[in-house]
């Protein structure tokens, strides 16, 4: 299934979590994911364990007061 992280399209397996996603495109992200908003298209915080369908958008940005 293809998603996009960023505006960066991205194959998973279908089933795949948020936090496949993530991984994919930037594994550091994981490491300290506290530091980070991860929200969708519509500007909703989403959690590692949420689910993907075709076409989802995630954005992932850097949470600047930490």
């Amino acid at each position: 299934m293809k998603v996009f992280v960023n505006g960066q399209e991205i194959i998973l397996f279908q089933g795949a979590k948020v936090k496949d996603a993530v991984l994919s495109f930037d594994k550091r992200i994981l490491r300290e994911p506290s530091m980070y908003d991860i929200s969708d298209r519509y500007g909703n915080q989403t959690d590692l364990d949420g689910a993907l369908q075709e076409g989802s958008r995630l954005f992932i940005s850097k949470i600047k007061n930490i």
